[in-house]
Formats: C-alpha cells, sequence, structure tokens
C-alpha cells in the first residue's frame, strides 16, 4: 500500500513537473522573459524541493531537532533569491519596470504548480482511502460553543444542525454575548424543547464580543473535545463524527473544518464561495498534511479542552481571534490538521459588508501576525518557523502590494494614453 502511494505520488510530481514547464515556455514565448522565467524557475524548483522533503519526512513521522534560531530558508526561495536575481538580470537586460513587477509573481505561481497542487491531488485522490476508512474508537464528549450576538434570524437553524447531527455525546453551550434581539428567548427555548436529545446550555452575559463569549462558554464546558462555530453557520449531520476521528491521530490538538457560502445568490456571494474552495482545496492540503493549518476558522474549529486551557484560551489583543489561537497553539508544539467536515456560513451580499468584513480581516491577520513575529527567527517552532509563518506572511502581504502596484499601472497608461496590450 505505502509503495503505491509513494509511486502514485511520483507520478503526480512528475505531472506537475510538466505542467511547471509548460507555464515557463507558455512566460517566455507570451511575455519574453527567457531570463527572469528561468531565474525564478531554479528558485522555484529548488523552494519546491525543500517542501517536498518535508513533506515527505512528516509523512514518514521523521523529525530532526529544531535549530534554536534561524531564518526560513523558504524565504530565500520565494523572495530574496528571485528578488536579486530579477533586479540584476532587469538592469542588464533593460527590462520594462511592469515586467519587473509581473515577475516578483512568478515564483510563487510555479511553487503553486510544483507543491501545492500535486500535494492537493495526493490528498484529494490518494489519501482519500485511508481518510475515509478511518474508525471512531471511542466516543469523546464534545462542547459545542456558540458564540451568538443579535443572531435571532440564523441561530434556530444553527442549532437545529448541532441538534440532528448523528454523534451523540454532545453538549451545547449559546452563550448570549448582550443581544438586543430575541436570540436569548430563541435558544432558551430550544434548550426547553429538545432537553432531552440533547444537553443545552444557554448563558446571557454583557456585550463584549466575541473572544469574551468563548472564553465564557469554555468555563461550563466538560467535554474532552471544543468545537466553536459561528451563530449564523450550519454543519453537516456527520461534522461532529468526522472532527471526533482526527483527534484519534498522533498528537493532533486542534481541526479546521471546511467553510462553504450558505447564500451563493449573487455575484459577489459566488465569488467568495469560489475563494473558499480555491483555498480549501490548493493551499490547505499542503499544511494539513504537514501538520501546518494556519488558521482554524471560526464558523468550524475544534480543539482538545487540554491545550486550549493550558495555554491560556482566546486573547483579546487582536480582532483575527481565530488566527491568533492557531498560531498560540502551533507554537506550543502539536499538529493542526485540517477536515472534510464542512461548515456553511453566510457571506456578505454586498460590497459595504464585504469591504467591512475583509477590512477587519486584514487588520486582524497584520495584528496577528505582528504579534506572532518571532515565529519567522525562532527554530523552536518547527514547521510553524520552516512553513507555516513565512509563507502566510507573503500570502497576505506581497500579492495585495503588487496588485496595487499594476493597478496604478494601468490607471497611469489610461492617463496618458497608452496601450494595455503589453499586460494582457
Amino acid at each position: 500500500m505505502t509503495n503505491n502511494k509513494s509511486k502514485s505520488l511520483a507520478i503526480v510530481i512528475i505531472l506537475s513537473i510538466f505542467a511547471c514547464l509548460l507555464l515557463a515556455s507558455s512566460l517566455v514565448f507570451l511575455l519574453g522573459l527567457t531570463e527572469l522565467t528561468i531565474a525564478n524557475l531554479f528558485a522555484a524548483g529548488l523552494t519546491s524541493s525543500y517542501l517536498m522533503v518535508l513533506f515527505k519526512r512528516r509523512h514518514d513521522g521523521m523529525s530532526r531537532e529544531p535549530q534554536i534560531m534561524r531564518i526560513p530558508f523558504i524565504l530565500f526561495g520565494i523572495l530574496i533569491i528571485p528578488v536579486i536575481t530579477t533586479l540584476v538580470i532587469s538592469t542588464i537586460y533593460s527590462y520594462e519596470f511592469y515586467l519587473i513587477i509581473i515577475s516578483f509573481l512568478i515564483p510563487l505561481t510555479f511553487i503553486n504548480v510544483m507543491f501545492f497542487l500535486p500535494v492537493a491531488i495526493y490528498d484529494r485522490f490518494l489519501n482519500k482511502d485511508l481518510v475515509n476508512n478511518r474508525v471512531l474508537t471511542s466516543i469523546p464528549l464534545i462542547s459545542v460553543i456558540v458564540p451568538a450576538y443579535n443572531e435571532a434570524e440564523n441561530i434556530k437553524r444553527t442549532l437545529h444542525s448541532i441538534i440532528d447531527s448523528d454523534y451523540a455525546a454532545k453538549e451545547i453551550i449559546v452563550v448570549d454575548d448582550g443581544s438586543i434581539d430575541l436570540t436569548y428567548a430563541i435558544a432558551s427555548e430550544f434548550m426547553q424543547t429538545y432537553s432531552k436529545k440533547c444537553k443545552i446550555t444557554v448563558i446571557r452575559k454583557k456585550n463584549g464580543g466575541k473572544v469574551s463569549a468563548i472564553n465564557y462558554g469554555l468555563r461550563f464546558a466538560v467535554g474532552e473535545i471544543v468545537i466553536v462555530i459561528d451563530a449564523d453557520s450550519i454543519i453537516q449531520r456527520n461534522t461532529l463524527k468526522e472532527t471526533a476521528k482526527e483527534f484519534q491521530r498522533p498528537n493532533v490538538i486542534a481541526v479546521a473544518g471546511k467553510v462553504k457560502v450558505l447564500n451563493p445568490t449573487n455575484f459577489l456571494t459566488r465569488c467568495t464561495a469560489l475563494e473558499l474552495v480555491l483555498g480549501a482545496n490548493l493551499l490547505r492540503p499542503a499544511f494539513s498534511l504537514l501538520g501546518m493549518v494556519m488558521v482554524v476558522p471560526g464558523a468550524l474549529g475544534g480543539f482538545t479542552k487540554k491545550s486550549i486551557m493550558q495555554y491560556g484560551s482566546y486573547d483579546r489583543d487582536t480582532i483575527a481571534e481565530d488566527f491568533d489561537i492557531t498560531l498560540k497553539l502551533a507554537k506550543r508544539g502539536g499538529k493542526i490538521v485540517g477536515m472534510s467536515a464542512t461548515s456553511y456560513t453566510q457571506a456578505p451580499t454586498t460590497l459595504k459588508a464585504f469591504y467591512k468584513q475583509r477590512s477587519r480581516w486584514y487588520r486582524g491577520i497584520f495584528q496577528t501576525l505582528l504579534k506572532h513575529n518571532n515565529a519567522m527567527t525562532n527554530g523552536r517552532y518547527g514547521m510553524l518557523n520552516r512553513v507555516g509563518y513565512p509563507i502566510t506572511l507573503l500570502m497576505f502581504i506581497f500579492p495585495p502590494f503588487l496588485d496595487f502596484v499594476l493597478i496604478a499601472f494601468i490607471v497611469l497608461a489610461i492617463v496618458e494614453g497608452l496601450s494595455l496590450t503589453f499586460i494582457l
């Protein structure tokens, strides 16, 4: 079985190399970036090989003692080497500035094709049987915490989805964070109606924010596993069972569920749905197989009660509490993995709401990356130092900067009446 998987993974890698060479040929043919493409292809190939070695070692259960202080090697392959070679080659061959900007995206594109894509294929098709055949050998109690603020329109659906779960050993803790609508009354009605089917605790507290509500709910949680679900989300019938299965794996301290859009009703929400699917199916499998999923989402995240209480539960110094608690736990060791169980959540339906959501996300991400910046240089953090933190930093900061520069060039070209064919 292991030999067959190794052969299958080798085939996937060969196909990814072929796809990468095809992409490189297209760049050379369409843009004439021969020297830049070759230089960046070399850097991306070096980085992808390094990531594959880490993946293989993790897959085989091998590890090594981390260094105390180190700059992640991956930064050299994705950022430092490409920037230096691009600037040198562009100076020698007098490339236009817009080509230099475009070339900075080449390493990330190549690494997606050479590493993330083959690992995603491996996880989707070759690792699928192992996951599906995993048997639940024990039935630990799961405490489901639902923080809610003014969710009268959604909380019925959320609670129904949890109650109707096919996992019996569960308790539901609804924390009403000072709602001014009927959230508390509706949740209390559920507590009375379904008390024989499932233990439901409804708590009301003064408004203090989501983090405060979750931490308050943790005081009442008695389960070995704690799952946090947003009050506007619904879960599948098998979600709790699949979560419990993941915690049977060695050293797993947190699991991240898949998140899909509940309301794909217009162009904006459909784009959000596509974004979530791409993120869940391309990037996360690689991070999961490395035991280093970077965000346990608020819409569906599970933790061992022991780990989350041992390290101080949720902090209130960032507005991206899910990202913060993930990095906080990752620093303490243990695996943070993804799972196939899914939560469906409401996406913003207007540009104003979308902008408000994303502004909050990016502020929170920036706060959290800054708070945990020592993960960049401290080798004691293992995969977080080698892979998770540097890639996340680049993914959230570098592409938006390049997008801004490219938009500025397009506006400048329009203002000056120049042809835009050079960027097509």
